[in-house]
């Protein structure tokens, strides 16, 4: 029965499959049914045949209590194919009977819904983001009226009050906590930005511990450790995976200046998209070496300033159609450039040094227009909350009280912020679960 084909009607849909050993497509969709175009704008669907088969959700497949598979993709048969396909019952779902040498056949049930959805390409994707149209970008005024700020309180005991935190977080980045305690630990001995964080989700142990003083001390190992100005900047870039989130907790704050300065790195980099997209496509290709040696630990990780989401969007100069992933900039810990980056493997990049570095200057005029930064100095009881791989933060130099340089006998700082972190995976399931996905 090679190449045979067969179709089926079911009210308004019709239903193609090939019998035999074909196996390249079972089922096409036409006639633009209205479970299709919820998903997609295709006008019919074809589906691989192995394609098809991964996607079944028996309880053969799938454990009915964990939700987690019972084989591997690898496990089907390159020749499986349909045996037949009939309507199951009266909602519409398909059975199809599976078949391959040497194997039992297997029986598989597909709703309408699910086929739709497996006929939109990016369905799983856009599932999973669906909240992404809620993403602002932002400058000094735009932020106004568009800021969360919520009392430590509220925060703490209404569940409500996250899920506005953790919205307002993935809409701009940034955040605020007002009223926390003005003392490192509560009642109950847990430090008070662990604890806020975990309502979010696990602490990102780092090599600074669970969490870290942000205080000014003579002989620092890192920059945030002075009264110093700080450029604006992401945290622990050399990291493979550098944290996602950070919060900052001011205990106290007697210091002269030392405003925090906050800009929106996504946004500066869609502006370069528009304006100039081969500066932004050489941002996406060059790669840049961040790095920390200090204090007996050495760090080393190499990135390009934009990541992109690379599985959704493929952007050339020509076709700069884009998500970006996240952005990494951080001069205080970038690494003189790599020796290859003038030689040929810059040239198959297709990305020339000097054209890098007009691209590099362009998104760093952007991110420091007074118009594009938003300023704050802490209050003792702030609390900071920003996504670490799009806002960029930086503090204004500062001076304290003689009497407040570095740490005392009373055993009190001038200026001291506690800091944690949580990864980005952590912050997403929190986010998807308030969201109800």
């Amino acid at each position: 029965m090679s190449g045979l084909s067969k179709f089926v009607c079911f009210s308004r849909q019709v239903v193609e499959y090939h019998l035999g050993s074909r196996s390249t497509y079972i089922i096409s969709i036409y006639k633009h049914p209205q479970n299709l175009r919820r998903y997609s704008k295709v006008a019919n669907a074809t589906f691989e045949n192995v394609f098809l088969r991964d996607a079944c959700s028996c309880s053969i497949c799938l454990d009915t209590s964990t939700q987690q598979r019972r084989f591997s993709t690898g496990e089907i048969p390159l020749d499986v194919r349909p045996k037949s396909v009939v309507q199951a019952n009266k909602n519409g779902e398909y059975e199809v009977t599976w078949t391959a040498e040497g194997v039992e056949d297997h029986v598989s049930v597909y709703s309408q819904e699910r086929i739709a959805q497996l006929a939109s390409p990016l369905w799983g994707y856009n599932n999973r983001w669906r909240f992404a149209r809620d993403v602002m970008l932002w400058d000094a005024e735009t932020l106004h009226g568009n800021l969360v700020s919520r009392l430590y309180d509220d925060y703490m005991n209404d569940e409500e009050a996250v899920k506005d935190v953790v919205f307002g977080l993935y809409r701009t980045g940034l955040a605020f906590l007002r009223d926390a305690p003005t003392k490192e630990r509560t009642g109950d001995m847990e430090i008070v930005v662990e604890k806020i964080a975990k309502k979010i989700g696990y602490i990102k142990e780092t090599f600074y511990g669970t969490s870290w003083d942000v205080v000014s001390l003579p002989n620092a190992k890192n920059i945030a450790y002075t009264s110093e100005n700080l450029p604006l900047h992401m945290d622990l870039l050399y990291y493979e995976s550098p944290p996602g989130l950070q919060l900052l907790h001011c205990i106290a704050n007697r210091a002269e200046g030392g405003e925090s300065v906050y800009a929106d790195s996504f946004h500066a980099a869609y502006r370069l998209l528009e304006d100039d997209p081969i500066s932004f496509y050489n941002l996406t290709m060059f790669p840049i070496t961040f790095h920390y040696r200090n204090d007996g630990y050495h760090y080393v990780y190499t990135r390009p300033l934009i990541e992109l989401d690379d599985f959704y969007t493929k952007p050339t100069p020509e076709h700069p159609v884009v998500r970006i992933k996240c952005v990494n900039y951080s001069p205080p810990f970038q690494a003189p450039f790599e020796h290859f980056v003038t030689h040929s493997e810059t040239a198959e990049r297709n990305v020339d040094f000097r054209e890098f570095i007009r691209a590099f200057n362009k998104f760093e005029k952007m991110i420091y227009e007074t118009s594009q930064q938003f300023e704050n100095k802490f209050k003792p009881g702030d609390v900071a909350l920003f996504m670490n791989r799009r806002v960029l933060h930086s503090r204004r130099r500062f001076t304290l009280p003689s009497s407040m340089e570095g740490y005392n006998n009373a055993g009190s700082y001038g200026r001291w912020l506690k800091g944690t972190y949580l990864d980005i995976d952590s912050f997403y399931s929190k986010l998807r679960e308030l969201s109800g996905l």
